[in-house]
């Protein structure tokens, strides 16, 4: 009897395991071909689409071409790029419906190579290192997108980061109306031919456009108006224009207006100016304040010393803003975890009318305080020299206003027959930042070979709320997986050290000026200890790392294989325990 129940155990065995196999193989053509099935585990969704690109690609009313053109065999990491390539564009094409055409050209003959530097893809050479030899392979990547007799193409695909991000703005390009933003000019602020023209180039689904507040602007078609660091007072009259345009529903940004800097010099500062702003903005539960916020929680900047030695200092006037997860939901905000947050001026909060809510997303840290002086010396020093006074921290320097806002100027006197209205045409968004710092040129990231820029923490705040302000929200969960990874917190040891080698190097200045030779020979060698420790601590600190990494590498699949080999182990003692 027993040996009559093992072949037929066995025969059922052999049938299930054929069974799931089929349902498996069932379930990857179905996941191939569809979005069934599709499971993305990464924090911000790196390895699928978003709503948006899905929604953007599922309307397009008719066919779209996209070619990729990738030579085939490229040396490590640009293999691993047109894998991803593949994947994400099989994404586009299924989410489609079919609309997306995806067409793979390996250019290794002359007429595909041809038909590749037509299409603007550029040819560039790789780094192949094989057996101890280092030899050159040129080669292509790059993609063009076809739609209706428009083109649009990525000549280089330098790494997966932010593509769905490009591919997706290329195809907005093709198939939808620019949205027109207003930029405020006439108050020495920057402009688009001086100072804004890297914004301009980031924002290829806008048009920029610059708009003068001494006559109405138009809610209509400018959907967007920007204040950039106006640099004299605003009019009462351009005030009112500015605000009948926000009651006739039009979004208003206003970044900086407290002061104006100078940067350039050898001497650079931040001189305090009235904008005139708070006449508007006071009403509505926001005031710009004429200060410069300084903060310990900050970038660092280089300072020369006299020894030649250029070290990294603390510099408190370019502020490292932490958001909350409260702050990070808000879109203008969306999963930007830091931002550096350059010479800003705080702001204060008024009573704001009944039904607006005022949400303040930044403030800067505990360790910040407020220089009210009118003019604040920007240089770059040693930290003792950075001394608090006056309030402390934290303070707001950016803040959204949402809601039906009542007119600023409800119920005073217009110099028009036409007062206008006294309150916003439904809901309306502004938002105010105590700088404008992140929107000028100097401050954006250069671009790339690809025209591409780093996405800073700084840069996609700044796109993501101009998206917020033209109420395009689609863009900013795309531009979401382009930030970059919040900095590492150096180790306290390595930043002791390097304190420890500047407070070395100023008394060996403070020897040599008075003319201790033993004094500035015993500074210098501490100097040259604080260094050495430094360097030990950074050794430590990337062995560190290094642990970590090899954890995540080895250590998981270990663990995994290890309860394999338990749960294989227990399976084997039940069946020798099983009595048929």
């Amino acid at each position: 009897m027993a040996t009559q129940k093992r072949p037929n155990l066995a025969a059922s065995s052999v049938s299930i395991l054929v069974l799931v196999a089929g349902a498996l193989v069932a379930l990857n053509v179905i996941a191939g071909y569809t979005n069934v099935g599709r499971i993305d585990l990464t924090a911000n969704r790196l390895w699928s689409l978003s709503d948006g690109s899905r929604d953007l690609v599922s309307d397009l009313g008719d066919r779209m071409e996209i070619t990729a053109y990738f030579t085939e065999n490229l040396p490590p990491p640009f293999n691993s790029t047109e894998q991803y390539v593949r994947d994400i564009l099989d994404e586009y094409s299924a989410a489609s419906g079919g609309k997306v055409v995806v067409r793979f050209v390996n250019p290794d003959e002359d007429e595909e190579r041809e038909a590749a530097e037509a299409d603007g893809i550029q040819r560039v050479a790789h780094q192949k290192i094989e057996n101890d030899a280092v030899s050159v392979v040129e080669g292509y990547r790059g993609l063009v997108i076809r739609y209706l007799g428009e083109t649009k193409t990525i000549p280089v695909i330098q790494d997966p980061t932010g593509l769905e991000y490009t591919i997706t703005m290329a195809i907005k390009e093709l198939v939808g109306e620019k949205t027109t933003v207003g930029i405020l000019t006439g108050h020495e602020g920057p402009t688009l031919a001086e100072g804004l023209s890297a914004l301009r180039d980031s924002l290829p689904t806008y048009e920029l456009e610059e708009v003068s507040a001494t006559s109405p602007i138009d809610a209509s078609r400018i959907k967007a108006l920007l204040i950039v660091t106006p640099g004299n007072e605003i009019t009462e009259a351009e005030l009112r224009n500015i605000d009948q345009y926000v009651m006739n529903g039009g979004s208003l940004g206003i970044f900086g207006g407290g002061l104006t800097l100078d940067i350039q010099s050898q001497e650079p500062s931040a001189t305090t100016v009235s904008s005139g702003l708070n006449a508007m903005l006071s009403r509505w539960g926001v005031e710009l304040r004429s200060d410069v916020a300084l903060d310990f929680q900050c970038s660092r900047a280089p300072m020369a010393g006299p020894m030649g030695m250029q070290v990294a200092v603390p510099y408190p006037p370019v502020a490292i803003l932490t958001f909350d997860e409260a702050a990070m939901e808000h879109p203008a905000l969306f999963r930007i975890p830091t931002a550096v947050w350059p010479f800003s001026s705080t702001l204060a909060l008024t009573t704001a009318p009944e039904g607006v809510n005022v949400e303040v997303l930044g403030r800067t840290s505990e360790n910040s305080w407020r220089d009210t002086a009118a003019a604040v010396q920007l240089r770059p020093r040693h930290p003792r020299e950075w001394r608090p006074n006056g309030d402390l921290g934290p303070f707001p320097v950016l803040a959204a206003i949402s809601g039906e806002l009542p007119s600023a100027f409800a119920g005073g006197q217009s110099s028009s027959e036409n007062a206008g209205r006294t309150s916003s045409e439904g809901d309306v968004r502004v938002l105010v930042s105590g700088t404008g710092a992140f929107l000028r040129d100097e401050f954006i990231p250069q671009a790339g070979p690809d025209g591409q820029r780093q996405l800073s923490g700084g840069l996609a705040f700044a796109l993501n709320a101009i998206d917020w302000l033209a109420a395009d929200d689609d863009l900013i969960a795309i531009r979401a997986k382009n930030v970059e990874d919040p900095a590492l917190e150096i180790p306290a040891a390595v930043s002791q050290a390097e304190d420890a080698a500047l407070e070395a190097e100023e008394q060996a200045m403070g020897a040599a000026q008075e003319g201790d030779q033993a004094g500035t020979e015993n500074a210098i060698a501490e100097r040259e200890a604080a260094l050495e420790e430094r360097k030990e601590a950074l050794k430590a600190w990337d062995s560190r790392k290094s642990r970590y990494r090899w954890l995540n590498t080895l250590g998981i699949p270990f663990a995994l294989g290890l309860f394999g080999v338990l749960r294989w182990r227990a399976r084997n003692a039940r069946r020798k325990n099983m009595k048929l």
